[in-house]
């Protein structure tokens, strides 16, 4: 099969720890869908140059690994849109599904609309917050993934640092959120397609002292730094049966009612004093690296790395396939 992995080509500003962390993991899919024998061409998507579509239609298969164009996460949605529109099998959640999560504001309006549990929030309007806002308070871009903007300050206890830290993220994003913050145990939730990986648990026992225990930019994309190493993974969570279970429960009616069981995606919760888990968020395709939170609870599954992609490449196809069916379906209908 001829499988064709897009990507991001980076720009100007990329540090060499940036283009390498993209590069790594396209390698990495690259030679597993070479061993199983498939034909892999890589093409990496810049700002105004399509001829990587026209290349990738002669494709079986579109592996999307593209995040963002020239580093910027909003393009990544457009990117899905031209897949769908090009009419070829592609890996990953569908364009409905990343537009709507890459909007946090909105992908919470809908999860709060279907009953799912979901901490207070609102959409920054200048730098305006309710007097009755719930505090501690965690400010973050509405429409960024990966952390991008969250640092130790994102968490703000009083209204007036509230209100300074919103005017901060409007200077540099169009659209900030502010939600409550939950404080309580972290947990992340993987699926591939309907499938549900085991629950994996962020412990912050070792975070630096006064540092919020938060999963932040530098947590995620900074290793060795004092809050890479204060933000322990571990999968299978340390949780009895009955605390996976309703983890479980409120993460898959999330996942499944963003992306209708297709793709491959995490949630990320948060435990509440009484009990109850929150959604945090719904991430649409996260890092597929071998070190990465989705191939660790692969592993805990039972899948080995190579597993996980095949997995992930089996879920398209299958969904490619059951979409032509029922176009099939509706337009003989129609003809009739």
């Amino acid at each position: 099969m001829k499988i064709a992995i897009i990507f991001d080509a980076g720009s100007d500003e990329w540090s060499s720890q940036d283009v390498a962390a993209v590069v790594s993991n396209v390698h990495e899919v690259r030679d597993v869908l070479r061993r199983r024998g498939h034909d892999v061409e890589l093409l990496p998507v810049r700002l105004g140059d399509f001829r990587w579509l026209s290349r990738l239609r002669r494709a079986d298969l579109v592996f999307n690994l593209c995040e963002g164009i020239n580093g910027h996460a909003r393009f990544e949605d457009f990117v899905v849109g031209t897949l769908e529109l090009a009419g070829v099998p592609f890996t990953g959640c569908r364009h409905w599904t990343t537009t709507i999560s890459h909007r946090k504001h909105v992908a919470n309006t809908l999860l709060a609309a279907a009953g799912l549990p979901v901490p207070a929030f609102m959409l920054a309007q200048g730098n305006k917050t309710p007097t009755d806002f719930p505090l501690p308070a965690i400010v973050k871009p509405s429409a960024e993934d990966a952390s991008v903007g969250i640092d130790n300050g994102a968490v703000c206890t009083s209204k007036r640092a509230l209100k300074k830290r919103v005017a901060l993220m409007l200077e540099q994003f169009e659209e900030v959120m502010v939600q409550e913050y939950v404080a309580g145990r972290e947990f992340n939730v993987g699926f591939v397609g309907t499938r549900m990986l085991p629950v994996s648990e962020i412990n912050f026992d070792t975070m630096p002292e006064g540092s919020w225990p938060i999963v932040s930019y530098a947590a995620k994309w900074l290793p060795g730094s004092p809050e890479d190493e204060g933000t322990i993974p571990t999968c299978p969570a340390d949780i009895d049966h009955e605390l996976a279970h309703r983890i479980g429960q409120v993460a898959r009616a999330a996942w499944e009612h963003m992306s209708e069981g297709e793709g491959y995606g995490r949630v990320d919760l948060r435990l509440g004093e009484d009990g109850q888990p929150y959604v945090l968020e719904v991430n649409p395709c996260p890092d597929l690296s071998s070190n990465a939170g989705l191939a660790r609870m692969a592993r805990a599954f039972g899948w080995s790395y190579d597993d996980l992609v095949m997995q992930v490449v089996d879920e398209a196809l299958m969904r490619s396939q059951s979409h032509r069916a029922a176009d099939v379906l509706v337009s003989g209908a129609s003809a009739a």
